[in-house]
């Protein structure tokens, strides 16, 4: 309902009554109720959020002001700012960075929130299940782990990937440590197992020459 809506409401008052009157460039990314808009012009900018509140306001919305801020962000602000601002969408830190070749590019990494939502979810599906038999178990952690990474496996985000692989690693000896009072799991103990029962190891689904293949069409 939000996607049609929104695609009435925003999508095409921004493409063919706002995108006429600017000065330069500009593009709208949605997802649902989530949206980021970008500017050539800071001026651009500043005219769309003064008129924004009052164009959601004829159809009964209103903007989170929590999630809502003017950003410089971008090459240029790179070159001005030692610290660029960072914007964060869809569960996603996007901040400004060089590439290997000291070029620059965006870069993104899992929200700090999000992240330790993902650590409390994986805590609660450890403790449901450590009594359950051990190859039980693993399909439900990889199958959890899986999915993890299948959304935040994005391209300059492996680091976070591994704390999530790091942090279910340590808790799953916890858990398993925990299912009786003379069942403490060593290291080597736990080693051993995931030898025989491995962890999904984190994995980048769409890297950095994929997104940018997508960018341009």
């Amino acid at each position: 309902m939000s996607n049609l809506y929104l695609h009435y409401v925003l999508d095409l008052w921004f493409e063919y009554k706002v995108k006429p009157h600017l000065k330069g460039e500009a593009w709208l990314i949605r997802y649902v109720d989530d949206f980021v808009v970008c500017f050539q012009h800071r001026s651009d900018a500043e005219r769309f959020l003064n008129v924004l509140p009052k164009r959601l306001d004829k159809f009964g919305l209103s903007l989170e002001l929590d999630k809502t801020r003017l950003v410089q962000f971008g090459r240029f602000a790179h070159r001005q700012k030692k610290r660029p601002e960072t914007v964060y969408f869809l569960g996603f830190t996007h901040y400004c960075t060089r590439n290997q070749k000291g070029n620059f590019m965006v870069g993104r990494k899992t929200e700090k929130t999000r992240l330790w939502r993902s650590f409390d979810k994986f805590k609660t599906l450890l403790r449901r299940i450590r009594h359950d038999p051990l190859h039980e178990q693993l399909t439900a952690i990889n199958r959890r782990l899986q999915g993890h990474y299948a959304y935040y496996g994005m391209g300059g985000n492996f680091y976070s990937l591994c704390k999530v692989y790091r942090f279910v690693g340590r808790y799953w000896r916890k858990m398993l440590g925990s299912r009786s009072r003379k069942g403490k799991v060593t290291w080597e103990m736990f080693n051993r197992l995931k030898q025989i029962m491995p962890l999904l190891r984190p994995r980048i689904n769409i890297s950095f020459w994929k997104m940018q293949s997508m960018s341009v069409l």
